[in-house]
């Protein structure tokens, strides 16, 4: 057993973490242990060991039975407002410190990749590009994930833990944004919407290619060291929304900022109309994962073949 790798996944179920311990299974030396919610569907997880709870309670015994090499940690308490928002956010620091408090306390902590987002960099002033070293300023969601990310962000400092932090930009696939706002747009109005005046900029990276690059920071990363994740130059959201159009075969609608708050709301308002491109200052780590959609057309082709024939 040697040869073997105990990762644990928190928060698996998810957008990016259904593709992720998609990823880590083809390793035959990763043996997965994930900590998932009691009412999901089980059948993918069947060949992996599975813990249910949620981070405010978890046993810890089991992590000290299995103790962790790797741990992916992709999970967020949610909420459907303001209110519901600012408890999870409180909730999630508590848990957190938590988690931080056993890692320490283990005799060989493991690596810790916290996947967080770009929103936590907040719009970047015209002609600037956010690094992974950048301030950051979050906008939108990210306002409430930064508190329950503010105990890891410590912790690194404080070099406690080896704790990598992922920062994905857009990212693509058949759940999540691109389904709520553009393709049930499409399906229901037969446009592709635009939403302002379309020069805010997308790092986009589709969720295949996310995951193997949230592993590939883990396989290959240096101690405590983040990594934006995205693929290829940025984009603006009018070149995004064109071709998407393009590809359906139609064209687009303009959407104002107003109505698009009075719709969906403010922070919905916020987070479509950041403009963050990103970029790395560790090329070198990027260039080691080779990416499988490189492209906006070949991201957008894999996400439509799949969303088209359901």
């Amino acid at each position: 057993m040697d040869n073997y790798r105990n990762i644990w996944v928190l928060g698996g179920t998810g957008f990016i973490g259904k593709a992720l311990i998609n990823r880590l299974s083809q390793n035959s030396q990763y043996l997965l242990n994930l900590l998932v919610h009691k009412n999901i569907p089980y059948k993918f997880l069947e060949p992996f060991s599975l813990f249910t709870g949620n981070l405010e309670t978890f046993d810890f015994t089991w992590m000290e039975k299995y103790p962790p090499d790797i741990v992916f940690h992709l999970a967020r308490l949610g909420g459907s407002n303001f209110i519901t928002r600012k408890l999870a956010s409180i909730k999630g620091t508590k848990a957190n410190r938590r988690l931080i408090n056993f890692f320490t306390s283990l005799k060989k902590p493991p690596i810790i990749v916290y996947v967080s987002g770009s929103l936590m960099y907040g719009n970047q002033e015209m002609g600037s590009w956010a690094d992974e070293n950048s301030k950051l300023s979050p906008v939108a969601y990210a306002r409430y994930y930064k508190l329950p990310e503010i105990p890891w962000i410590e912790a690194q400092a404080k070099n406690l833990l080896d704790i990598r932090f992922a920062r994905p930009g857009w990212i693509i696939g058949t759940e999540s944004w691109f389904k709520i706002f553009y393709w049930n747009y499409y399906r229901q109005k037969g446009k592709v919407p635009l939403f302002g005046d379309g020069r805010q900029l997308m790092s986009l990276v589709q969720v295949e290619d996310c995951a193997g690059q949230i592993l590939n920071l883990a396989e290959n990363g240096i101690k405590s060291q983040n990594l934006n994740i995205f693929s290829g130059p940025p984009v603006s959201q009018e070149v995004f929304a064109n071709t998407l159009a393009s590809m359906l075969n139609t064209t687009m609608e303009i959407i104002p900022v107003k109505k698009l708050k009075n719709k969906f709301g403010k922070i919905v308002a916020e987070a479509l109309g950041s403009s963050i491109p990103l970029k790395t200052n560790f090329p070198e780590l990027s260039n080691q994962y080779t990416i499988i959609y490189p492209e906006i057309r070949s991201m957008l082709q894999k996400v439509l073949s799949t969303l088209k024939n359901k």
